[in-house]
């Protein structure tokens, strides 16, 4: 038996969680729930820590998965393609939102740069025809 065995279970584990936040965050930021996408966040760093984990495993000599690994590889495989176009789409949108963000602020200071050198001192004389 393969000591492997529990953290193939952990990561399928953690792959169906990220899978089920993923799908509950909404592609608009304001949209979200509070620290919604911080959780997801952290779904994936504790994802990376079992993939290391499993390097391990991977690494020894004559290692081999056996037939109930390669059935959670197969579960895992399905996630993934499911969870692929999510996180994909969620790039994306918070791609567009920063950019969105940045254009504002670049905007914001063409405008401001006008109102900063406000005259307090002289007259001003209206001229109505």
């Amino acid at each position: 038996m393969s000591d492997s065995k529990p953290i193939m279970y952990a990561f399928l584990k953690q792959a169906r969680e990220i899978y089920e936040k993923a799908q509950q965050v909404n592609s608009r930021m304001e949209d979200n729930e509070e620290g919604i996408v911080e959780s997801l966040e952290s779904l994936f760093t504790q994802r990376e820590n079992t993939i290391r984990q499993l390097e391990t495993f991977m690494k020894q000599r004559n290692f081999r998965w056996s037939e109930e690994e390669h059935s959670i590889i197969e579960q895992l495989k399905e996630v993934d393609q499911k969870l692929q176009p999510l996180i994909n789409g969620l790039h994306q949108s918070f791609f567009t939102q920063i950019t969105r963000i940045t254009q504002t602020k670049e905007i914001s200071k063409k405008y401001g740069g006008a109102y900063q050198t406000v005259a307090t001192a002289g007259s001003f004389i209206d001229k109505r025809n």
